[in-house]
């Protein structure tokens, strides 16, 4: 009697993990499918900025690629790197924070400026490394506005720079009531920014789950990246 019991445990007990296991299996898929995330994102106005000609193929490629654990994708254009959605720019942080490669980023990103009707004008731009107190000074004046990016800064600046360009454009996309914002993902040598209205925004960031890799507000992204604030005044 004592093993029919136990054997009759045993077969439950295979019928609750296997009910269990399938029911995990089945938690681990996408909550929305490639297709309905595209679609969603159309309809959001995502792909507004595309040549019409490009835009099934930013479609495919990204319902191919789905995957909300990862990071979005994108196709670039092979001469400029400008991506065919004008939205997702690759953002290499040493590259942003070495001498030039600020206003670099700015003029690979001009594209995106004219599609959504910003207007960036630089008038002045001063970067000097500092020999003697071994401190980095950094300033640009952006329509009519000067902007500090680094003052007397001593540190390796990857994360920093890439802060800094984001919080710019996006205090210059507010003054302009522009909706589109620069949004930020990854970092260092992977990092990614990308232009999004608050609702494509609050629509990517709960479908994608890793927040190493899903586009983040700059304050959460610096939190995450763990760039801490600078001291400006």
């Amino acid at each position: 009697m004592k093993k029919l019991g136990l054997i009759f445990g045993i077969i439950i007990g295979l019928i609750v993990f296997g009910a269990f296991k399938k029911k995990s299996k089945d938690n681990s898929k996408p909550k929305i499918s490639a297709t309905e995330f595209v679609a969603e994102l159309e309809r959001l106005g995502y792909y507004k900025y595309a040549d019409k000609k490009n835009i099934d193929s930013l479609k495919n490629d990204l319902i191919e690629n789905y995957d909300p654990t990862n990071e979005l994708v994108s196709i670039w254009d092979d001469d400029t790197g400008v991506p065919l959605d004008y939205r997702y720019y690759w953002c290499d942080g040493e590259t942003v924070y070495e001498e030039g490669g600020f206003t670099e980023l700015l003029e690979q990103v001009k594209p995106t400026f004219d599609k959504i009707g910003l207007k960036i004008n630089v008038t002045d731009h001063f970067e000097q490394w500092d020999d003697k107190n071994k401190w980095l000074n950094h300033r640009i004046t952006i329509n009519g506005t000067e902007y500090v990016i680094f003052k007397n800064f001593k540190d390796y600046g990857w994360g920093e720079a890439v802060m800094r360009f984001a919080q710019i454009i996006n205090q210059e996309a507010e003054n302009q009531g522009i909706k589109e914002k620069v949004y930020l993902a990854s970092g260092g040598n992977d990092g990614r920014l990308i232009f999004l209205t608050k609702e494509l925004y609050d629509y990517i960031y709960s479908v994608y789950t890793n927040e190493q890799w899903k586009p983040l507000e700059v304050n959460e992204w610096m939190k995450v990246m763990s760039v801490k604030p600078m001291k400006l005044n």
